[in-house]
């Protein structure tokens, strides 16, 4: 990081914890000399974010009129790539977007600057995500947990409250299974597990095995009683428990006939999001992310509630996205009062009023609640999801490029293509080889 970007960063960071709003920029230059307009750009993955923040700038051009904002969207698939080059070449964005997996490369690359501001409005849980040996590396912004989404017509007839969904590794005991056999039918209405059921024509599955290490297998894994990363970020997770953990919902798909092979959920661009919007599932575990995709999509009446529960209780993950600044920006001034305006309580607003994201700022979430109250949709079950919650943290660790190397190994065991105990194995040292 420059010094000049850092002298200019710490002088806007430390009024962030005294005010709501970036300073005006016209009151911190001679009243006769107007400064040259400045134009930043901040990128995104995330299309479906662009209005929120295009409210969010318009805002922090009024009080900066020397300074507009351009939001640049690159597809989440090609995002790290493009940055890579783009660091490569001198043409990152003054701002943007990262998430946990990797925030330890970028700060120790020098490419992103530390965030010194006070951290004490935000959720701390999202900004324990951003921090390596208590310096901070981008100004949180939203956070997501992970719940359940049902289809209350469907659901209607059961008799179990599907609040005390839970599974076991005992059958006589396991909630879940015996709720996705009711819930998942044929072609002739035979639900799975009676006698005349046809698992080759089933026209709707209980519940989805998604091949995602945050809503699906880490909280299955935790559940278990075992643990995805020790204390150092290392993996740990080719242990009893997540054979347990694993064996269970490789199970739910090639034995059980509850849930649809990967490939029916990996064909859709949204995943099993898409496969209950569409009433091919009834039960979904997904984060607060899908809340939108499945307002605007759902034709029936559906509903959010804990996540499901296992044998150590019902435990979530809990994920985010910061706002980093570009430590070789043109313009390092104006990048620290956007910055400063992307920790505001003003400048997140529109995240919640949207009803985009839950917002980092804690004053912020009554908005986002309230938001989804006027839609009929009840979303304090993610709040409480996030207060007993894991991470997949980066622990000072490059850890993306090992996630990467992990998340086929997982497809392949779920797929019933490796024995779950090889499988594990194979992620697990794959994985710590490659952080390594």
């Amino acid at each position: 990081m420059t010094r000049k970007f850092l002298a200019a960063f710490t002088a806007v960071a430390l009024l962030m914890g005294a005010c709501s709003s970036a300073p005006n920029g016209d009151e911190t230059t001679d009243a006769t000399t107007a400064p040259d307009p400045v134009e930043l750009t901040f990128r995104i993955w995330d299309i479906g974010a662009e209005d929120a923040y295009e409210e969010s700038f318009d805002a922090f051009t009024a009080e900066n009129p020397h300074i507009s904002v351009t939001i640049e969207t690159v597809d989440e698939n090609q995002y790290w790539d493009r940055a890579e080059s783009d660091t490569a070449d001198g043409t990152m964005p003054d701002a943007y977007w990262i998430d946990p997996s990797n925030v330890a490369a970028l700060a120790e690359d020098g490419t992103i600057v530390e965030i010194t501001a006070d951290r004490g409005g935000w959720a701390q849980s999202l900004v324990q995500l951003f921090t390596l040996e208590d310096q901070l590396w981008g100004v949180p912004q939203m956070w997501r947990s992970v719940a359940l989404y049902y289809n209350r017509d469907l659901y209607a007839d059961i008799e179990t409250n599907i609040e005390n969904l839970t599974w076991s590794p005992d059958e006589e005991e396991d909630i879940l299974l015996e709720v996705a056999r009711t819930l998942t039918v044929d072609e002739d209405g035979k639900s799975a597990g009676t006698e005349d059921f046809d698992p080759n024509s089933i026209a709707r599955y209980g519940y989805a095995v998604q091949p995602d290490l945050t809503r699906t297998f880490v909280p299955f894994l935790v559940q278990a009683g075992g643990q995805f990363q020790d204390d150092d970020g290392h993996f740990v997770f080719a242990s009893d428990e997540g054979e347990q953990s694993t064996q269970y919902l490789t199970d739910l798909i090639n034995e059980h006939d509850v849930s649809p092979p990967l490939e029916a959920t990996t064909s859709h661009e949204h995943g099993a999001a898409d496969l209950f919007i569409d009433e091919d599932i009834a039960l979904y575990q997904g984060d607060s992310d899908a809340l939108r995709l499945i307002a605007e999509g759902a034709d029936f009446t559906w509903g959010v509630a804990p996540i499901v529960g296992g044998p150590n209780g019902k435990i979530s993950v809990v994920d985010g996205i910061a706002v980093a600044g570009n430590a070789e920006s043109e313009h390092p001034e104006e990048t620290a009062l956007l910055l400063a305006w992307l920790g505001s309580d003003q400048g997140q607003d529109p995240f919640a009023s949207h009803g985009l994201a839950f917002p980092a700022s804690i004053t912020g979430q009554d908005t986002y609640v309230n938001y989804w109250a006027k839609e009929g949709v009840d979303v304090s079950v993610f709040i409480e999801s996030s207060t007993d919650a894991t991470t997949i943290s980066s622990h000072s660790l490059d850890i993306r490029p090992a996630l990467e190397e992990i998340q086929p190994i997982i497809w392949d065991i779920f797929n019933g293509e490796l024995p779950v105990d090889q499988g594990l194995q194979e992620a697990e040292d794959t994985g710590n080889a490659t952080l390594n």
